[in-house]
């Protein structure tokens, strides 16, 4: 059955149309639609002159809709689930604190409540920071703000507090990491690591403005399907960065140095008109005048740098919390020398991946749709803070331990 959201939708990619029109986009009969319109009129959402509907511009409250839905199209999301007031009630709980229980939500029906959350969860919009008693966190992300708005829920403030990752936190790792291990002794494997490696290869590039979906990329890479409204360059973009992907795993028994990174980056921007090579002039960050980069001048004795700290680091047994603790360290200094013109942050999740893989743990991917989140604490900080990146990245890792070993 066709909501009033999908007429709405409808109205909002033909612009301004007639009845039929709309009736014929959504597949319903003009009917059903009609009255979905008329609803939408006594709110001013839209507005209907003569015999043509179209979005009422002057309404923040359209253009609420128009944000929620263009953020769950882009993501292939339900936008009907985003546009429930059961949903908002939820998201105004999930916001509340920076880590919530089950029992929080006790005010709301447990069965939407925990249906709302397993969707959460498989859209990688909530971590999962313990199973019993499950525990979440919210991804840090606007649509949630304005869902909140648009159903006139008031967002408690929360108060943020800088700590460091528990301990608690690695020995469930070890955990998850043990329990892994087992799995991939009695499944064959290879399926799963190939859905990784494209998952991993979607979401890196969505994390950089891509606009290939998963679902697009997974024909783009097994079928060579490029979509009619994609460019030829973000369609390379992917196929790069699935080759780099590929050229980690079948050199993670060599160790690090500048041209292996060299080759990782070659490959990354292959044909997409970006300079190869490190950097010889000065860049900075867009949008964030705060970041501070390294002079060109710096960059090949950094490099060298990094490469012995990470030949050293790996010459050696870590525990866990040694590890994730480093990679860390590594995806940021990284991002801080940002050798290359362009492709840089692309480069840093295949190392921060290698140190990680190095030491027996899976391919780790950090979800597109954690993109605000993420780039807050890196690119788009103010100032470099490898112990709130490295609390993020530890829900990152847990998240997808819990996801492999559900299989």
């Amino acid at each position: 059955m066709k909501t009033k959201w999908d007429c709405l939708f409808a109205l909002f990619e033909l612009k301004e149309a007639r009845l039929t029109d709309i009736a014929k986009k959504v597949g319903s009969q003009p009917s059903p639609v009609r009255q979905k319109l008329v609803e939408f009129i006594k709110e001013k959402i839209i507005i209907q002159e003569k015999n043509l509907y179209k979005p009422n511009k002057d309404s923040k409250t359209t253009w609420l809709i128009f944000n929620i839905i263009k953020f769950c199209r882009n993501r292939g999301i339900n936008y009907n689930l985003f546009l429930n007031k059961e949903f908002a009630n939820v998201v105004k709980v999930g916001l509340s604190k920076d880590e919530v229980l089950l029992s929080d939500f006790k005010s709301l029906d447990y069965k939407t409540t925990r249906k709302y959350l397993t969707y959460l969860s498989r859209i990688n919009l909530l971590f999962i920071i313990s199973k019993k008693p499950l525990k979440v966190k919210f991804v840090f992300d606007p649509v949630f703000d304005e869902v909140l708005v648009l159903f006139k829920l008031k967002k408690e403030i929360k108060k943020s507090v800088e700590k460091q990752t528990p301990a608690d936190n690695y020995k469930e790792i070890e955990k998850q990491l043990a329990k892994f291990k087992e799995l991939k002794k009695n499944i064959n494997f290879a399926d799963v690591e190939e859905e990784q490696k494209i998952e991993f290869t979607s979401a890196s590039t969505q994390l950089e403005g891509n606009t290939f979906t998963l679902e697009e990329s997974k024909e783009l890479l097994l079928h060579d399907i490029v979509p009619q409204d994609k460019k030829l360059k973000e369609a390379n973009e992917v196929k790069n960065y699935y080759t780099a992907v590929s050229y980690l795993f079948n050199h993670l028994d060599q160790h690090i140095s500048i041209d292996y990174i060299l080759d990782l980056h070659r490959i990354i921007i292959f044909n997409l008109g970006v300079k190869e090579g490190v950097r010889a002039t000065s860049v900075s960050i867009k949008g964030n005048p705060f970041y501070k980069v390294s002079h060109f001048s710096e960059i090949y004795p950094k490099l060298d740098d990094l490469c012995k700290k990470i030949n050293e680091f790996m010459a050696n047994k870590r525990t866990t919390k040694e590890v994730v603790e480093f990679a860390t360290f590594v995806h940021n200094e990284f991002q801080h020398i940002h050798p290359f013109e362009d492709g840089n942050s692309r480069t840093t999740r295949l190392l921060w991946n290698y140190v990680l893989m190095r030491n027996r743990f899976p391919l780790i991917n950090i979800y597109s749709n954690t993109r605000e989140e993420y780039l807050s604490l890196t690119k788009l900080a103010r100032e470099r803070n490898d112990v709130k990146l490295n609390s993020f990245l530890v829900k990152i890792i847990k998240d997808n331990l819990y996801k492999m070993t559900r299989i």
